[in-house]
């Protein structure tokens, strides 16, 4: 990059400021719409990206929300247009692909809370409906098959037990992980939380397959059923 095109436009030495800033240290002290800008600098190269990054940050609130956010509403953001908007999708959705790979390749410890808590913000966290995830595991607790059973009110899903039931019966599960997301809310469950898990968990139970855990997912925060012995 030449010293004359960084004096005509001087956000290209900002662009290569943030490069270098990650090169060096990664996200570490980095501002959400600052990361945002720097992935935008690798479609939008040829234009300032902070004000972009910021505009979409007001209108979506978050980066989760961003990525999250349906390609024709993000394109109603100035400068956005559909390779943009695409390519903001698809980070998201990469993220969960990820996650997905490494749980099918038994990197994620599903025994551990942690990283069942990434696990699931990284697969539903930023869903902007609520989604019921289901993770059947084995005797050894290894992932034998993960599916979302729909989107919706999680609460209003009388179906659930049902289909969780019929899911570890096929899948010979010896027991079951669930989770939802709640979008733009927090992480405590409602009285319809605690019921549905409940039904869930006793019908595990008629047929010998225990409810290992329900989370709550709600931004970078969780609810874990485990943890509060609910499930003893």
């Amino acid at each position: 990059m030449s010293a004359k095109a960084i004096t005509n436009k001087p956000y290209l030495g900002h662009h290569k400021r943030l490069r270098e800033r990650f090169i060096k240290s990664g996200l570490d002290g980095f501002h959400d719409y600052e990361v945002l800008e720097l992935l935008l600098t690798f479609i939008l190269s040829r234009i300032d990206t902070k004000p972009i990054a910021k505009d979409l940050l007001t209108k979506f609130k978050t980066l989760a929300g961003v990525f999250s956010a349906d390609p024709q509403e993000l394109q109603e953001i100035k400068r956005v247009g559909e390779r943009t908007a695409v390519y903001l999708k698809l980070l998201n959705d990469t993220l969960g692909f990820v996650f997905e790979d490494r749980a099918r390749k038994e990197e994620i410890q599903f025994t551990k809370t942690a990283q069942l808590f990434e696990y699931f913000k990284a697969t539903i966290g930023s869903k902007k409906n609520e989604v019921m995830r289901v993770v059947y595991l084995d005797s050894q607790n290894r992932r034998i098959h993960a599916e979302n059973l729909s989107e919706g009110t999680v609460a209003e899903a009388v179906a659930f037990p049902r289909k969780i039931v019929e899911g570890a019966l096929k899948y010979r599960a010896v027991s079951v992980i669930i989770a939802h997301n709640h979008p733009g809310g927090v992480a405590e469950p409602s009285d319809n939380d605690d019921n549905i898990t409940e039904q869930i968990k006793n019908g595990l139970q008629t047929v010998g397959i225990s409810l290992q855990d329900h989370m709550i997912i709600a931004g970078d925060e969780y609810f874990s059923y485990r943890q509060t012995g609910y499930l003893e």
